[in-house]
C-alpha cells in the first residue's frame, strides 16, 4: 500500500509532458516571415556578394485553403558598395508551416560612384610625378660625397664614373684627354 500511495503522489506532482503538436507551431509564424526568411537564404544563393537583405514591400494574399501567396520588393547591399533591388515571391502552407515556389526576378544592380576615388587617384599620381620629376639628382650628389668628383683647376669638374670633364659645365674634350686618356 505504501508504494501505491508514493506512486498515486508522484503522478499528482510530476509535471505533465509538454505537447507541442508541429501544426500548432508551424501556424504561429506568419506567411511573409516565412517567406522573408526564405527569400534571404535564396538571395544569398544566387548572389554571394549579397550583405543586409532588407524588404521594402511586403503582400500576402489567400491563394488556396491551405495556402497564402506571398510577393513584394527587396533590395541587398554588395561587397562593392553598390546596391541591388528585386521582386520576389513564394508560396506558404499553412499546413505545414513551409515556404516553397521561391521566385527571385527583377534583380537590378546600382553601382556606387567611383568618380571622386578615381579623381583622387589620378591627382594623387600627378602629384608624385611632379615631385619625382623635380627632385635632385642624387647620384650626382652621391659622387661629391665620395670624391669621385673633383676639380683639376679652376672651373673644370671632372667625374670618375663617368670619365668625362667638365669646363664650366659643358662637356671638355680636352680636360677629358688629358686626365682620363694620357
Amino acid at each position: 500500500m505504501r508504494a501505491t500511495t508514493y506512486l498515486a503522489i508522484g503522478a499528482i506532482l510530476a509535471p505533465a509532458p509538454a505537447y507541442i503538436p508541429s501544426v500548432a507551431s508551424a501556424q504561429s509564424r506568419s506567411p511573409a516571415d516565412a517567406c522573408s526568411r526564405e527569400i534571404t537564404y535564396e538571395v544569398q544563393d544566387r548572389y554571394p556578394q549579397a550583405r543586409g537583405v532588407r524588404f521594402t514591400s511586403t503582400n500576402v494574399s489567400d491563394s488556396g485553403r491551405n495556402e497564402a501567396r506571398v510577393t513584394g520588393k527587396g533590395e541587398f547591399d554588395d561587397r562593392n558598395g553598390g546596391e541591388s533591388r528585386f521582386s520576389f515571391g513564394c508560396t506558404y502552407s499553412y499546413r505545414s508551416g513551409h515556404a516553397y515556389d521561391l521566385d527571385v526576378s527583377e534583380v537590378s544592380h546600382k553601382s556606387k560612384d567611383n568618380t571622386a576615388a578615381i579623381a583622387g587617384l589620378v591627382l594623387g599620381a600627378i602629384v608624385v610625378g611632379a615631385l619625382v620629376a623635380g627632385s635632385k639628382d642624387k647620384d650626382r650628389d652621391d659622387d661629391w660625397n665620395r670624391h669621385e668628383v673633383w676639380s683639376p683647376a679652376d672651373g673644370v669638374r671632372c667625374v670618375a664614373r663617368e670619365r668625362a670633364c667638365y669646363k664650366n659645365g659643358r662637356y671638355s674634350e680636352k680636360w677629358t684627354r688629358r686626365i682620363f686618356y694620357r
